[in-house]
């Protein structure tokens, strides 16, 4: 625990130096701070003069990082704000969640933290909370452990750590975050074997967003450009350059992530112009990137290392002599070992290209060292990756055998589950029919005598088709009853429990429309109170105490069709909390409330249990595709949150 005491220790220390003794703005500091308040109340972040939060609003600062992060680029948090501005924010809120005992967010703010000080490659400082992060990772989503795993493996590395990389990395492959270990390769300078497992184990189809396809080209041009194959990268710069400009025709995604990926395409470019001895158009497309970098401070140095490499062979002493001083002064706090090595090769080369043979002497020594040792180290660790990669690789086949397997029973069960769907769906297409036929029967007539007679000849017969679609589906529920009972396979005797509560949710307007006067609507509290308590019984257990509370106007009444869909709506999101959602606790409450609005009505079902992810359950969860399609027959929308339990909001017209 020695590092964590270190941790909150320097983070007391800069607590107190940013809140308690401000030292009082410039008038230029005054103006930079009025931007980046008009920026925060923007977010929805209320500040005084000097940045200090009015009240706790670490929730607020956490759902702004994450909407800006899950675009897929640290930099787009930092297009919006300086890194030393969120740093004085989440330290505040770190502050104030550590008094009063919030354990859930002190834990997701040092997520936070430990990312931005990744960024900075202020590893010191990040790999400490980092770890700590993981220690308490039952605070985190996936995606967000995996985030973390990534960072630190990649700080040990950076720091030349490598044999807790190696032994990080063979958690992250039991734990199925990494499919391929191209990285590792490429960071041990192993770059054949490198590309070889890029192109083996990455695809561009696997890409999920179009900065995801962004960092495909990135990486296999890299990797050839390391291999001095400059044709290669070239072409695949190029292809991630074509890709950014076809972005900005279509104008689908915003317009500063494809300018950043554009830009970064230009600089790499610039890199091959660079290495081909073209020094006029390598400094050309690296002084594009570098202006555009903003507040990405190692893509500028890096950058900016190309380009006062490029004016020394270009033999322009003023610029390269300019750069490096900008340079120095944006590495003086880095700790990334590789970015130190190649900007003392740098500076060794200005020494040389000026004559300057005692600096030359100096620099060459120190040179000398820091690549025999980054050289050593390398050598060293490239032998332990490769035996490491035999366990690793081991595992993976081991992986893609279970995954064939699980592939092998899904494909079953969704046999089974076809056949099943497929006589379900004709019984109820008849259903349907029968009764849309009778509601058109009701609409005839020639006079009003005769529609009065036939109206009410028509009430008794709907009043009785309403009766024995009830039974029907009843028989439908029986006959699926007797097959359960004959089957061995938990699984599918679950989905058959799935396919009878939908049935069920379906019969219940039936038989609303046949104990009323009114055949064509149904009253909508009554018939979700109903639902909501048959759920209730059906998934009970005698540890569990489970309220669920409905809040919605006594006179509201829709048509049949549409009461059918929100009734499967309804019975897909309570099955859910109720199967799901208190697991491990003794009690909990699930909250269904209907408000009208301006236009049309909003329909919240709340429950406070331990959340939902929807990427864990995978893209095919049928329960979702149920709720999707349903929302889109009654021409409605919904929107899923995941905090303090789940909760979906479904809009639609009455």
């Amino acid at each position: 625990m020695r590092y964590l005491q270190i941790l909150m220790k320097y983070i007391f220390i800069k607590i107190v130096l940013t809140i308690c003794f401000v030292i009082p703005l410039s008038s230029n500091g005054q103006t930079n701070y009025i931007k980046e308040r008009i920026k925060l109340s923007q977010l929805g972040i209320k500040v005084d003069d000097q940045l200090r939060l009015f009240e706790s609003q670490a929730k607020r600062i956490m759902n702004v990082w994450d909407s800006l992060y899950d675009i897929g680029k640290k930099q787009h948090v930092n297009n919006i704000l300086a890194d030393s501005i969120w740093e004085q924010l989440i330290l505040q809120e770190i502050i104030r969640t550590k008094t009063k005992n919030q354990r859930n967010v002190h834990i997701r703010l040092h997520y936070y933290l430990g990312h931005l000080y990744h960024s900075q490659k202020h590893f010191s400082k990040s790999i400490p909370i980092l770890k700590y992060v993981i220690n308490h990772s039952q605070y985190l989503s996936k995606v967000q452990l995996q985030k973390t795993y990534t960072k630190l493996e990649k700080a040990y590395v950076l720091t030349n750590q490598f044999g807790k990389a190696l032994a990080l990395r063979k958690e992250r492959v039991k734990l199925e975050y990494a499919k391929s270990s191209y990285d590792l390769y490429q960071d041990f300078e192993l770059h054949e074997l490198a590309l070889k497992e890029f192109i083996a184990f990455e695809r561009l189809e696997y890409c999920k967003n179009i900065v995801d396809q962004y960092k495909y080209y990135r990486v296999l041009g890299n990797l050839y450009f390391e291999l001095d194959k400059i044709d290669s990268a070239r072409k695949y710069y190029k292809m991630g350059l074509d890709l950014c400009n076809q972005q900005l025709d279509e104008n689908k995604i915003p317009i500063n992530i494809i300018i950043n990926g554009k830009n970064s395409f230009i600089g790499l470019l610039g890199k091959c112009y660079l290495r081909e001895g073209n020094y006029q158009k390598a400094i050309e497309y690296l002084l594009v990137d570098i202006e555009k970098s903003g507040d990405d401070t190692n893509n500028k140095i890096f950058k900016m290392i190309y380009l006062a490499n490029a004016y020394i062979a270009n033999k322009d002493r003023i610029k390269a002599k300019k750069y490096i001083n900008e340079i120095d002064k944006l590495t003086k706090d880095k700790e990334d070992k590789r970015m130190i090595l190649r900007f003392s090769e740098l500076k060794l080369n200005y020494f040389i290209f000026t004559k300057n043979l005692d600096s030359a002497i100096i620099y060459a020594k120190k040179f000398n060292s820091l690549k025999e040792l980054h050289n050593e180290t390398i050598r060293k660790n490239q032998a332990l990756l490769l035996l490491s990669n035999i366990e690793i690789e081991a595992r993976k086949k081991d992986l893609l055998i279970t995954k064939a397997n699980l592939e092998k029973v899904k494909a079953d069960k969704k046999l089974q589950q076809t056949f099943l769907w497929a006589g379900i769906i004709i019984i109820l297409l008849s259903v349907i029919s029968i009764v849309m036929l009778m509601i058109k029967n009701t609409e005839k007539g020639k006079s009003k005598l005769l529609i009065e007679k036939k109206n009410q000849e028509n009430e008794l017969l709907l009043k009785e088709l309403h009766h024995r679609v009830k039974n029907n589906l009843q028989v439908i529920n029986s006959l699926i009853n007797l097959q359960k009972r004959r089957l061995e396979n938990p699984e599918l005797d679950k989905v058959l429990s799935m396919v009878q509560n939908r049935i069920k949710t379906m019969s219940l307007v039936h038989q609303n429309l046949h104990q009323n006067e009114n055949f064509k609507l149904v009253n909508l509290k009554a018939y979700v109170q109903t639902i909501a308590e048959y759920l209730k019984s059906f998934y009970h257990t005698e540890d569990e105490n489970i309220e669920i509370i409905i809040d919605m106007d006594d006179q509201i009444e829709i048509l049949m069709d549409r009461a059918i869909s929100i009734g499967l709506i309804i019975n897909e999101i309570i099955s859910n909390s109720l199967k799901y959602a208190f697991k491990g606790k003794d009690n909990g409450r699930i909250n269904i409330d209907l408000q009208r609005l301006h236009k049309g009505c909003q329909m919240k079902i709340k429950d406070d249990g331990i959340g939902f992810n929807p990427e864990n359950s995978g893209s095919k969860s049928l329960g979702l595709y149920l709720i999707a399609n349903l929302v889109k027959q009654i021409h409605g929308r919904y929107e899923l949150e995941n905090f303090e339990g789940t909760t979906y909001l479904i809009y639609f017209n009455p």
